[in-house]
């Protein structure tokens, strides 16, 4: 399979309490559920309240052409999950200047393929998002009301990542 992700790429290997016991290769740690490392998940936010959604790549190792959160990735080995978490905004958003980054909670996940401690940031960003096409078909700014669970979340395609996301921290948003 093609992938634009770089397969070699190191990340911290981590136990069930998140504590660094080694390293695991890109391509390892996205096949394996028994090797957990980690990454970030960010919500963006504008200032209408506007939760902006993108349409993965095709040629994404995980999940290509499905739609997830604002801009998410792998924490690389050495970096702490904020650091990472800035490092994916300015690389598939194009978000130079930061915004700053409230933590919404961390949780040990297990997808089908992976198990990851993902840690969830929110942000609120005015400015405009130049996306990476390596990394993003499409991407566009949802408004989070009824209409949007109860229809527009349905007919899309979308990532395990986006499902924890909503259950976990979107459901509030339905009753605007």
């Amino acid at each position: 399979m093609h992938t634009t992700d770089p397969r070699n790429e190191l990340f911290d290997l981590v136990d069930d309490q998140d504590r660094v016991i080694g390293t695991v290769k890109r391509r390892e740690a996205n096949r394996n559920p028994k090797l957990i490392h980690r990454a970030v998940a960010i919500l963006v936010y504008n200032p209408k309240r506007q939760l902006f959604l993108q349409k993965r790549s095709r040629t994404k190792d995980t999940y290509p052409g499905y739609w997830t959160i604002s801009a998410s990735g792998h924490v690389p080995s050495g970096k702490t999950y904020r650091q990472a978490a800035a490092m994916e905004l300015t690389e598939e958003l194009g978000i130079k200047k930061v915004p700053p980054l409230k933590l919404l909670g961390k949780k040990l996940i297990r997808y089908p393929n992976e198990t990851e401690f993902e840690t969830f940031f929110k942000a609120v960003y005015a400015g405009q998002v130049s996306l990476n096409k390596e990394e993003i078909e499409e991407g566009r700014w949802f408004t989070l009301n009824r209409r949007f669970f109860q229809t527009t979340l349905n007919t899309l395609k979308i990532s395990p990542e986006l499902k924890v996301i909503v259950e976990n921290f979107l459901t509030n948003a339905a009753g605007s």
